[in-house]
């Protein structure tokens, strides 16, 4: 390096190294903006799902307990019908004959259930299909060969 080319190059820095600061300061403003605005619309949609459960509680609770009486409810049902069955046939027969009508019941719906599952989610990508050239052009055959000893 020649003593023309060092005063070039600093005169080159005095310049740039100027411009990269301010640059690099400006990028880090824009990042603390882009940061401060994803905070701000992360936790205005946390207050607004707060205040929405907040609202919905109360109903949460009085269908959790309508839900537990019905299940009560049911297994009442489901002791009187073992026991008008027992005037029929035996305790325990009436008790199994119940026990598999509520077992296939169960099996039923959950079949039910399952046929209205949407599909899995794929983990990976579909595979793309292979892309046709829409023109070919001519085929091997038609073209001449390079080769002048081919035949």
């Amino acid at each position: 390096m020649t003593d023309a080319e060092e005063p070039r190059r600093s005169l080159f820095g005095r310049f740039a190294e100027p411009l990269a600061e301010r640059t690099r300061e400006r990028i880090e403003q824009v990042e603390d903006k882009v940061r401060r605005s994803v905070q701000a619309e992360i936790d205005a949609a946390t207050r607004a799902l707060r205040a929405r459960a907040v609202e919905a509680r109360p109903s949460a609770i009085a269908f959790a307990a309508a839900l537990l009486l019905a299940v009560f409810g049911l297994a009442l049902l489901v002791t009187a019908a073992v026991v008008g069955l027992a005037a029929v046939v035996p305790l325990w027969l009436a008790a199994v004959l119940v026990g598999v009508v509520l077992l296939g019941a169960a099996a039923g719906s959950a079949a039910w259930g399952r046929r209205r599952l949407p599909e899995r989610p794929r983990l990976a990508p579909p595979e793309p299909a292979p892309v046709r050239d829409p023109d070919p052009g001519p085929s091997r055959e038609a073209r001449p060969s390079a080769d002048p000893w081919s035949g």
